[in-house]
């Protein structure tokens, strides 16, 4: 888990529509993108889950308040400008999302709040929340959203209360796993679209530290690959691509780097699942002695740090990081043999720029540079002024895949 003391400098180039809600007779106003969930208005589900906390939640009473998934931080501001006296925790996988709700909360002057990015309710250090409220990631997986209403039921303090909203053809399994966990739903409610639980824990069992940060829930198979000069288990988790067969950019990039000599440390920028820093550490005579991990999402940095320890390689270093820009700020200058990236763009926010210059900064003299993406992404990063040399550029279905080194 990664603590958010502070945002990116120019946050402002992700913003893509600045919108107001009012709540409760205050107007709030919250910095919205094109990267993140919701992006041109606040979405159905969280206003009708906000509209029944409104209606039967005593803000006054509340001294601690959970914010799960929280986006760019609706939920938990709005609880926080009825509740001023609560401590507010609020969390998510991205690490983009987390800073867009810390401006938003600085932007609405919200007090006693702490924003983290990490996987949903790793890493808390609680007496028991008083309220806490999610607005659950449909796509997240099955097993995935029952461990986060178990999580939630777990985390209360007594006589707390959780708050969901989930989309409606769902709902079925949510008032069916709140039931087999023990949970006492106390309000319920649903639009066509949506459906909200107000739940207490009932004989649900509170939870310690270690089963809330166990990834077991998030764990879809454990399968072997071979891509022509390579072969490595993995570990694959629900909501990343590439969990039982190689896509053509993790193939193509593959290829490239059959080709390189990559050794010593080496960064991996959006690792995935893992595929490649664990394909590279598993080659015979394998050469790569340190692994550093880095990806706006929590669950890439998390699967791709437990793959490869899984092949005795625990990363020296994961972060969760907003964007290329952010690489050189988190990183020693020089610090590198080697550098994989797989970009993943935001519309209208160009990155070639940054991780042309970032790299060139992070590799020693003689340091490789592996990039995979689309065909036309990789072709605007090769268009960047740099220092690095191409060496080997490989294309297939619309992805390309390229290798420079440093001088």
């Amino acid at each position: 888990m990664c603590r958010v003391t502070s945002s990116p400098a120019d946050l402002s180039r992700f913003v893509n529509k600045i919108v107001g809600l009012r709540f409760f007779g205050r107007d709030l106003s919250f910095q919205l993108s094109h990267a993140l969930f919701s992006s041109f208005d606040i979405d159905a589900g969280t206003r009708l889950l906000l509209k029944s906390l409104a209606a039967r939640i005593d803000f006054g009473s509340l001294g601690s308040v959970l914010d799960i998934g929280c986006g760019v931080g609706v939920i938990g501001a709005c609880v926080c400008s009825r509740a001023p006296k609560a401590k507010a925790t609020m969390q998510d996988r991205d690490a983009l999302a987390a800073a867009f709700a810390l401006e938003n909360c600085r932007a609405n002057r919200m007090e006693h709040v702490s924003i983290s990015c990490g996987l949903a309710f790793r890493g808390l250090n609680n007496d028991g929340f008083d309220l806490v409220a999610s607005n659950l990631p449909a796509k997240a997986g099955l097993p995935v959203l029952r461990s986060l209403l178990r999580h939630a039921a777990g985390s209360l303090s007594e006589g707390g209360v959780a708050a969901v909203v989930i989309v409606a053809p769902l709902a079925a399994f949510v008032q069916e796993s709140l039931a087999a966990i023990g949970c006492d739903v106390v309000h319920q409610e649903a639009t066509t679209g949506y459906a909200v639980f107000h739940f207490r824990a009932g004989s649900a069992v509170r939870e310690t530290a270690a089963q809330r940060d166990d990834l077991l829930p998030y764990i879809r198979s454990t399968s072997r690959f071979a891509p022509p000069g390579f072969s490595y288990s993995l570990q694959t988790a629900h909501s990343l691509p590439d969990f039982d067969t190689l896509g053509y950019a993790v193939e193509i990039a593959f290829s490239v780097a059959r080709e390189a000599a990559i050794s010593g440390r080496v960064l991996a920028w959006n690792p995935g699942q893992g595929h490649l820093p664990v394909g590279l550490a598993s080659r015979p005579g394998k050469k790569v002695s340190s692994v550093a991990v880095a990806s706006r999402d929590a669950l890439q940095c998390e699967m791709a740090a437990l793959n490869l320890s899984s092949v005795g390689l625990k990363p020296e270093t994961v972060r969760p990081l907003c964007s290329e820009a952010d690489l050189a700020a988190a990183f020693p200058e020089g610090g590198f043999d080697a550098m994989i990236a797989a970009p993943q763009p935001i519309p209208r926010v160009p990155w070639q720029a940054d991780l042309a210059g970032v790299s060139d900064g992070l590799l020693k003299p003689g340091g490789s540079l592996l990039v995979v993406g689309t065909s036309t992404d990789v072709h605007r990063f090769l268009e960047q002024q740099h220092g690095l040399r191409l060496q080997v550029s490989r294309k297939h279905a619309g992805f390309r895949a390229v290798l420079l080194r440093k001088p």
